[in-house]
């Protein structure tokens, strides 16, 4: 029996939620089934990005913040990846 390549997958999209608390910005992704090590954050001028690698490929999901929002905290739990990022100062 052949396996399914995945490849061919729809995009990669999971739930984002994203809050403003107004120091910072929550930004919740639901990631069931992944580990902790597969996953990889990156905060470039205004598109946040988090890369999951998998068996066989990497899949990426972006969203954009507000220029100047600096990585703050990270925490994973249950299937789920919380990241706050810091609000500019005006």
């Amino acid at each position: 029996m052949k396996h399914t390549n995945h490849q061919d997958s729809p995009t990669f999209d999971p739930p984002v939620r994203m809050t403003d608390d107004g120091r910072h910005f929550h930004i919740s992704i639901d990631l069931p089934g992944v580990t902790e090590e597969q996953i990889r954050i990156e905060l470039e001028k205004t598109t946040f990005s988090v890369s999951v690698a998998g068996n066989e490929k990497t899949v990426r999901k972006s969203v954009q913040v507000p220029e100047g929002a600096r990585f703050f905290k990270k925490q994973f739990s249950d299937g789920v990846l919380e990241i706050f990022l810091e609000k500019p100062v005006p």
